[in-house]
């Protein structure tokens, strides 16, 4: 693995400018990358102060755009001279694949290089010369002191292998672009960096006094974010998984981790989306799932690309050459296997759109119609001669001032009731017939615009139970979102009141301390309590609205968003919040601060402040010098 020393720095402009025009670059677009590149003027500060500009000869601006890209340029010299190195059995790669051999000998990406070769000191003699002619044209050179000599397997005489390099020795397992490179991907230990940056950043959060609106706004913008990465490439093993969502779950409920703090509500409702009546966090597992299906949807689209060509030379293709063979060995990548382990899942939210028709299996795929023709006509596919057969096998080529002609042949004539069956088929196959001369494509059915995104994955996968759940009422409102998140605990019937406390074991009296003549639940604190049902009227009646109480918290959600309509109804929509949140915070002082005060309607006016600023302000009188 090597590193260049001089990067952008140090390029040579005669070098860059010549291989521009090699390359085919226009001649002005040529002039307008000396103009950028050669007019850049530098100074240096010398005790406080500039000391004048003066030019420079050779490099390329770091921070500008443009360089990168020119960089890249650069680096395709290096790329040719080693391909041309291996085609003159100079050195060899590794060979991929067993029939059909590919051989890799090196990868780059930006300034790092990674360079495979037999350990043997007349490759590695070559490699040195390579290096050395692309220093002395380019003006880049190597930092072998960055630079590491990895062996794979045994390798003897290894730091003799490393001196004529002169770079250091390393080992198998070691990061590289932020992954793990040699590590086995099942192993838990792979993970440890991941959790030890979500426990890292815990600590940090802990010292803050974060409400749960704030704590799930963290979980969800920043710790569901961190395995991204990983997970992006890995499956993710169940342990981790579960680790991190503990870590998640935790953090939610006990924000501060000093002492025990009661998990309201389920992990699994929590990860259910907003709609039907979760916070909307996803659960690790099915994102993860989701993320490995861009591989699946790359491997369809990017027929050229190196990555694809390794994997199809070591396991081969199968069908329509959409997907690999499935690997059965004890040996092997077991990171494609992992991947592929999720292709029938991902291949019901794909169709194709047929061009030659090579590609694509005339029964077996879903091509003309949503499902597949073998589906849809069975006992056509069972009298059929030719099961296995591509569009264009079964398609003859249009001859003058005719149309294309399909040539399904089946076994066996058909019956007088199967007639209906043979008609509607052909009519489907001549209405669908393929025009287009270009390759066939692979298309993603939840998208509009045919190109596969992980999200519209993975909320097929999600695959939740249509439920009704006022999630508009909670969260399409302007209040704080601790109050949101409280409504929302409410809602699930969740919250601390005494016949919660007393399932969970507390020996209490089940005694409501706002009203002082029933007991306490979370439906009766918040509507039926006379204090509530107080409050509610008053607030009802300032809209000129009657009601009866109805009987759960969800009950009274349902419905309640815009019920004045689309422009009428902001401050409509505030009001089970300020009220349940009043009445839940008096609750509290009452029972923890020993107050034994009614809450008299003089008293009532702590939950308008929440409305001021928000309603107009005739309505705001009315509130203020109404009935109290």
């Amino acid at each position: 693995m090597d590193r260049m020393g001089f990067g952008h720095d140090h390029v040579n402009w005669d070098c860059l400018f010549f291989i521009l025009d090699r390359m085919g670059f226009g001649q002005k677009w040529v002039r307008w990358m000396k103009a950028c590149v050669s007019t850049v003027r530098y100074s240096v500060i010398v005790n406080g102060s500039p000391t004048g500009f003066f030019d420079s000869t050779r490099g390329l601006r770091q921070g500008d755009p443009l360089s990168p890209r020119l960089f890249l340029v650069i680096m395709e010299v290096l790329s040719r001279m080693l391909r041309r190195t291996e085609e003159g059995g100079f050195i060899w790669g590794f060979q991929a694949g067993r029939t059909d051999r590919l051989c890799v000998t090196h990868l780059l990406y930006a300034d790092d290089t990674i360079i495979f070769c037999d350990a043997n000191s007349e490759q590695l003699l070559y490699i040195r010369m390579v290096l050395t002619c692309f220093e002395a044209v380019t003006g880049l050179r190597v930092n072998m002191l960055k630079s590491k000599m990895v062996p794979v397997g045994a390798v003897s005489d290894l730091p003799r292998l490393a001196a004529l390099l002169s770079c250091k020795l390393g080992s198998l397992l070691m990061n590289y672009l932020g992954m793990p490179l040699g590590a086995p991907h099942k192993a838990l230990s792979m993970w440890d960096p991941i959790l030890e940056k979500v426990e890292l950043r815990l600590v940090g959060w802990k010292k803050l006094y974060l409400s749960k609106g704030g704590r799930l706004t963290l979980l969800k913008s920043t710790l569901s974010s961190m395995p991204t990465y990983f997970m992006s490439l890995f499956p993710i093993p169940i342990k981790v998984a579960r680790k991190i969502e503990l870590l998640q779950w935790n953090f939610l409920w006990d924000g501060l981790g000093a002492s025990h703090s009661y998990h309201l509500v389920a992990w699994p409702k929590v990860c259910s989306p907003i709609a039907h009546g979760g916070l909307g966090v996803r659960p690790l597992h099915l994102f993860n799932r989701a993320l490995l299906g861009n591989w699946l949807w790359r491997f369809g689209r990017e027929d050229n690309r190196l990555w694809k060509r390794v994997v199809v030379a070591k396991y081969g293709l199968v069908g329509g050459g959409w997907i690999t063979q499935p690997s059965r060995d004890r040996h092997g990548c077991c990171l494609w296997k992992s991947i592929v382990m999720g292709w029938d899942d991902f291949r019901r939210y794909t169709t194709f759109e047929v061009g030659l028709g090579s590609k694509v299996l005339f029964w077996h795929d879903r091509w003309c119609i949503d499902l597949p023709l073998k589906d849809v006509y069975p006992v056509l596919y069972a009298c059929s001669n030719n099961k296995d057969a591509s569009i264009a096998s079964l398609l003859e080529e249009p001859s003058e001032g005719r149309s294309h002609e399909w040539s399904v042949t089946f076994c066996r004539d058909f019956n007088d009731w199967e007639m209906d069956s043979v008609e509607s088929f052909f009519l489907l196959l001549y209405s669908h017939a393929p025009t287009s001369k270009e390759a066939d494509k692979l298309n993603w059915v939840l998208n509009s615009s045919g190109l596969f995104n992980t999200r519209s994955y993975y909320l097929a996968l999600r695959a939740s139970t249509v439920s009704v759940f006022p999630w508009k009422s909670i969260w399409r409102v302007k209040a704080p979102r601790r109050v949101m998140f409280f409504v929302w605990t409410a809602v699930w019937g969740c919250i601390l009141t005494c016949d919660n406390l007393m399932r969970r074991g507390f020996v209490m009296a089940d005694w409501c301390c706002m009203c002082k003549s029933s007991g306490e639940s979370v439906n009766h604190l918040l509507l039926h309590c006379n204090v509530a049902m107080e409050m509610w009227n008053f607030a009802l009646c300032t809209f000129g609205v009657s009601w009866v109480f109805p009987e759960t918290v969800s009950d009274c959600l349902t419905g309640w968003y815009n019920w004045w309509g689309r422009r009428s109804s902001r401050i409509w929509n505030l009001l089970p919040h300020c009220i349940m949140w009043n009445i839940w915070r008096e609750r509290n002082g009452r029972t923890f601060e020993d107050g034994s005060v009614r809450l008299e309607r003089s008293s009532s006016l702590s939950w308008v402040p929440y409305l001021i600023g928000l309603l107009p302000g005739t309505l705001v009188h009315l509130i203020l010098l109404g009935n109290f």
